[in-house]
Formats: C-alpha cells, sequence, structure tokens
C-alpha cells in the first residue's frame, strides 16, 4: 500500500511537468517568446494554473534541450543560438539523417520500405498544400514529420531521442529565417529525398539530404549574424 500511494503523485507531477514543458516549447516556437526573454516560474505557474515545482522542472528540461539557458543570478532566458551552436547542431543532426537513410533502404524489406514512402508521400502533399498557402508553421511541422518519419522506420530509439535533441535547438527560429516564397524549394527537395529512398539509392539519398541541411544551416547563420538579445517583454 505504501509503494502504491506514493507513485500516484509522481505521475501526476510527470503529467504536469511535459504539459508545461509542451506549453512554453509552443510559445518559443510561434515567436512569441523571442531570444534573451525570460521565463518567470511565478508567470507561467499562474497561467497554467500549477505550483512553481513543475515549472521550475519544465524549463530544466528545456534547458537540456538547448532552447533555454540558465544564467547566474538573471535566471532562465531563452537561448540565442551563435554560429558555432547551428554549426555543431547541424553537423550532428547531418550524421544522424544520413544514418537514418541509409539503414531504412538497406534493412527495409519491400512491405516496409513501400509503408515508409506511402507515409512520406502524405506528408510530402501536405507540405506543398502549407507551401501554396505561405503556412510557414504549418510547414515546419510537416517538415518534422517527413524526417522523423524515416527516423522511425529505423526502430532505432536512442536515434529518435538523439535526433530530436537537435532538431529541437534549430526549429524555434524556422519562421523568423524562412519566407514562404522558399517554401516550395524546400519542399522540392524533401521530394528528392523521397525518390531516392523509393530507389533505394543511398548515395543519392544521403548527398541529397547533406545538401539539403547544409542549406538550411547557411540560412540559419545569415539570419543569425548580428543578432544580439532581444529586449522583448519578460514571460
Amino acid at each position: 500500500m505504501a509503494g502504491s500511494g506514493g507513485k500516484e503523485p509522481i505521475q501526476h507531477r510527470q503529467v504536469f511537468r511535459e504539459e508545461i514543458r509542451g506549453a512554453i516549447r509552443e510559445a518559443i516556437f510561434a515567436g512569441e517568446l523571442k531570444p534573451g526573454d525570460r521565463l518567470i516560474e511565478t508567470y507561467w505557474a499562474r497561467e497554467l494554473g500549477v505550483s512553481q515545482g513543475p515549472v521550475r522542472e519544465a524549463i530544466r528540461d528545456l534547458e537540456a534541450m538547448g532552447l533555454v539557458e540558465t544564467v547566474p543570478f538573471k535566471g532562465s532566458r531563452v537561448r540565442t543560438l551563435t554560429e558555432k551552436d547551428v554549426q555543431d547542431n547541424y553537423s550532428v543532426r547531418i550524421c544522424l539523417e544520413s544514418k537514418s537513410i541509409r539503414d531504412a533502404i538497406t534493412t527495409l524489406d519491400d512491405a516496409g520500405l513501400a509503408a515508409l514512402a506511402e507515409r512520406l508521400q502524405r506528408i510530402l502533399e501536405e507540405m506543398d498544400r502549407c507551401a501554396g498557402r505561405g503556412d510557414l508553421r504549418a510547414f515546419t511541422d510537416s517538415d518534422t514529420a517527413f524526417h522523423r518519419a524515416i527516423i522511425d522506420a529505423t526502430g532505432n530509439e536512442v536515434l529518435r531521442k538523439l535526433w530530436e535533441q537537435c532538431n529541437m535547438r534549430n526549429w524555434f527560429q524556422f519562421s523568423a529565417l524562412t519566407d514562404a516564397v522558399s517554401l516550395k524549394q524546400l519542399q522540392s527537395g524533401h521530394q528528392r529525398i523521397f525518390q531516392a529512398i523509393c530507389r533505394r539509392d543511398v548515395e543519392d539519398a544521403t548527398s541529397t539530404l547533406e545538401n539539403h541541411l547544409t542549406q538550411l544551416m547557411d540560412g540559419f547563420i545569415r539570419g543569425t549574424e548580428g543578432q544580439g538579445r532581444s529586449g522583448g517583454e519578460d514571460a
């Protein structure tokens, strides 16, 4: 009885922690919280109707993901990515995603590859619709789903967790660095990766992926040049 009595509050607390983390992360992705903005525990506790404890834990999770940094005597703030941050993250992401493509092509049987191709095709169609209406946020969601689908197909949980950490560090600046005109071009890059996977062409798929991510990296670096800390409102 003692064991079961102590377990329920931990489970309940974990749910709060995940929901709070998701709410703050969404605010960062949506641009409501900008680089340099403070994360005030009392504000988020009041907004979400929870105590400060799980808010503090959620902020620590976001710090581990690279979205937040804690400055001594100043508290936690949305992190501003430097050029080195972008280069480091993309170099790792290229390695992880190249491995996922190689593993998917070489280990999936025909039925497994066909299932992956069907999933990727649906995502590409949604990306095309998002690009057509200039919906940057929905496009980034579909873009993430495309890359995650390939990683999911490998069944490698360690690879997926490492990829999510790298991916999280970069996507929150996407909407600020990519305009609607560029979305069709980005979608066509994914189309080429898709076609190479369908042909089981490892070299073409991985080289196309590397070029695609390198171009994104260069775009992030151009967008962050000269970027200082934001003077936005605290939240």
